[in-house]
């Protein structure tokens, strides 16, 4: 699925009072930040962002698809209201193995969710 609708399905999903899906959310950014893929530095400024990066994740695992950067077009993201570090952060994504991508290094195509995203999203208690 697209990253921007994945995005988009997950900004309405966080104004939600679902606590599985925040604990999701949560979980993933925790393990976004330890692996580096998201900085810590200013995590109370960038926080909302961080979440909704992981939120985007969680909505990529429980629809059971790939997240698909069809554009790395920075003027994209800005025109759909969303950040241009979300290409940066997916790339470190990549580049740390919780994404998979066909591509080297890079945030590009279809990426596929790595083995520890998909381990703990699958534990998170219901």
């Amino acid at each position: 699925m697209n990253i921007l609708m994945l995005l988009q399905r997950a900004t309405k999903r966080l104004e939600t009072n679902d606590p599985v899906y925040h604990e999701q959310a949560d979980t993933a950014v925790a393990i976004l930040r330890s692996t580096g893929a998201l900085p810590s530095k200013r995590a109370s400024v960038n926080g909302g962002l961080h979440k909704l990066v992981a939120a985007a994740l969680v909505e990529a695992y429980e629809a059971d698809t790939t997240v698909d950067v069809g554009t790395r077009s920075a003027g994209l993201y800005n025109h759909y209201g969303y950040s241009t570090k979300i290409i940066s952060y997916l790339d470190k994504m990549v580049q740390t193995n919780l994404l998979s991508a066909t591509s080297g290094n890079r945030a590009k195509g279809k990426l596929v969710l790595g083995n520890v995203l998909d381990t703990y999203l699958s534990n998170v208690p219901a």
